[in-house]
């Protein structure tokens, strides 16, 4: 096992402690159970698992890999290899013999409660510890004992620094040349028949924002609905195969990426933007160096 793994285990056996404590003052069982992180599903993927956007077999395939994407299948089985993890957990058997209404009870104890539809698709949701359960209570803990034992570096005097340094990537999207560029993009793509998209991010993201609308999580039938099998929520299983819908959006996808994909190709758009990108950082670099290698030296001292 390795050092980031064994760190890792050391963490989940502090906040699985914290767990078990919460959850017996909530009224439950629990029994601090910490997995064997060595024996996770294998996330490396193969080679047919390949990412590769600027591909045009890959993209004829996927488009924008929104809607369907490499691996997708293999999904299925990891979730079966979870659930077949989740029998070794010390409180799988505890928790399959409570009746449906303890087991919602023990879920939001645990976990806290079950994100609705808007919470899910609100892209500027925060994640709250606070309405996290027992679990979210306990790694908030041990976050804050792990600060406490480790000396910070004082950064308030470069908040305006840092505040620059996040807003980069927006300022970017203003500098002249990218807005030129995107432009020679957006001319190439109205002239292909794809008009209305300003940037190349808003072409992939008209299909995600489509996709979202199709594709809840979650169905919850409400409280005057019937339970389906005792079980008040149902997830859909929702792909291109089974749903009309998803198809029909799979393969507009794949058209507009592959117009896309043309357009870059056609103006350059790959290279000329990593370069203009890189140019755009040095540049804020340049300007601020005395500021960044201050900033630097303070971290340092402490780390």
């Amino acid at each position: 096992m390795d050092e980031q793994m064994k760190e890792q285990q050391e963490v989940e056996a502090k906040i699985q402690k914290k767990v078990a404590e919460c959850m017996t003052e909530q009224g439950f069982e629990y029994t601090a159970f910490v997995p064997d992180f060595q024996n996770d599903t294998d996330m490396s993927g193969s080679d047919d698992d390949v990412w590769d956007p600027d591909d045009e077999k890959w993209v004829a395939k996927w488009g924008y890999g929104i809607t369907d994407w490499p691996g997708r299948e293999d999904e299925d089985q990891e979730q079966e290899q979870y659930e077949e993890e989740a029998s070794d957990d010390p409180n799988y058997a505890y928790y399959e013999s409570l009746p449906e209404s303890a087991k919602v009870a023990y879920d939001e104890a645990l976990s806290g409660p079950v994100l609705t539809d808007e919470e899910y698709a609100d892209p500027d949701y925060e994640y709250n510890w606070e309405e996290g359960g027992c679990y979210g209570k306990a790694s908030h803990e041990v976050e804050v004992e792990s600060e406490n034992d480790v000396e910070e570096a004082d950064l308030s005097k470069y908040e305006d620094l840092i505040t620059r340094m996040d807003s980069l990537w927006e300022e970017q999207l203003k500098d002249p040349k990218i807005v030129a560029l995107e432009g020679e993009w957006s001319t190439c793509m109205s002239e292909a028949g794809e008009a209305g998209f300003n940037t190349q991010y808003d072409a992939a993201e008209s299909i995600n924002t489509e996709y979202q609308e199709l594709n809840p999580t979650i169905v919850d039938p409400g409280p005057e609905e019937p339970e389906v099998d005792g079980e008040a929520a149902e997830e859909l299983d929702l792909s291109p195969e089974t749903d009309p819908e998803l198809a029909a959006l799979k393969k507009r996808e794949i058209d507009l990426a592959l117009t896309d994909l043309e357009c870059r190709e056609k103006t350059s758009y790959g290279d000329r933007y990593q370069k203009l990108s890189i140019d755009f950082e040095q540049q804020f670099v340049d300007e601020n160096r005395a500021e960044l290698d201050a900033m630097k030296l303070a971290l340092e001292q402490v780390g």
